[in-house]
């Protein structure tokens, strides 16, 4: 006589052990990777910098930046890429330089590039993704027409260098550098991501004062006021990118 109590039993092993296999035989769905943020604070001393607020130089001067811009590209550590190419835009984007997905511990350090690498820094701009900030629709003002290139950096101040009761801030500054022979790299090493809710972000600051003042390093704007990175400004083009990647450092 059939038991039927035991074919049951036999039935829903059979059962159990299919549906075993096909969940081992299935991949899991991935693991999505995270939200992963990196700003920049300009600073001038030990308070935040604001566009257009006015700050005084070793010199004595009184100095109103109205406009901080650069590329970060290729930001990577080792074969694992962070992000191809960022744009920080203080008067556009505030604080943020750029967002990827990533896993946080695959980021405790990482070298990137301030500039555009030669390889790709005269390609044509209309021919990069649309959402790429290398894209001449993101890059606007940051992209050399008539001497096809990537500005790296751009820094542009008022200046009073009269001290006297009179704001005059007729005094110009214009940096804007660029072009092969000024490109720098960047590292920063032992970096603590801070969980902000369903993202980590890495805080860097941007100190303008060592920007002017790095060591002895000075940029007097009085008298170095202007880089368009053309021929015979090599040497301040220079200074002005080399201080601007040694004041760049983790908040």
């Amino acid at each position: 006589m059939v038991n039927v109590r035991n074919i049951s039993l036999l039935a829903l092993a059979a059962v159990v052990l299919i549906s075993c296999k096909k969940k081992e035989e299935e991949p899991c769905d991935p693991v999505p990777e995270g939200q992963l943020k990196v700003s920049v604070q300009p600073m001038y001393g030990a308070q935040n910098l604001y566009l257009d607020s006015t700050y005084t130089t070793t010199e004595g001067y009184d100095v109103q930046f109205t406009s901080i811009k650069f590329y970060m590209e290729n930001a990577r550590n080792g074969s694992s890429q962070l992000i191809d190419a960022g744009l920080f835009d203080y008067g556009e984007r505030g604080t943020l330089l750029f967002e990827s997905e990533g896993a946080h511990e695959n980021f405790t350090s990482f070298n990137a590039n301030l500039g555009v690498h030669e390889s790709i820094n005269h390609n044509d701009p209309a021919a990069f993704p649309s959402e790429s900030v290398l894209n001449i629709q993101n890059s606007n003002d940051m992209y050399w027409g008539w001497n096809p290139g990537f500005i790296f950096v751009k820094v542009e101040a008022r200046v009073d260098t009269i001290q006297d009761a009179n704001a005059l801030f007729d005094h110009n500054v214009v940096f804007h550098i660029g072009k092969d022979e000024n490109f720098k790299t960047l590292t920063f090493s032992d970096i603590n991501w801070t969980d902000i809710g369903g993202a980590h972000e890495f805080q860097l600051k941007l100190e303008m004062d060592k920007f002017l003042q790095n060591g002895s390093s000075v940029i007097d704007l009085k008298n170095e006021f202007t880089s368009h990175s053309g021929a015979g400004q090599e040497v301040l083009s220079d200074k002005v990118i080399s201080n601007f990647r040694d004041a760049l450092s983790p908040l």
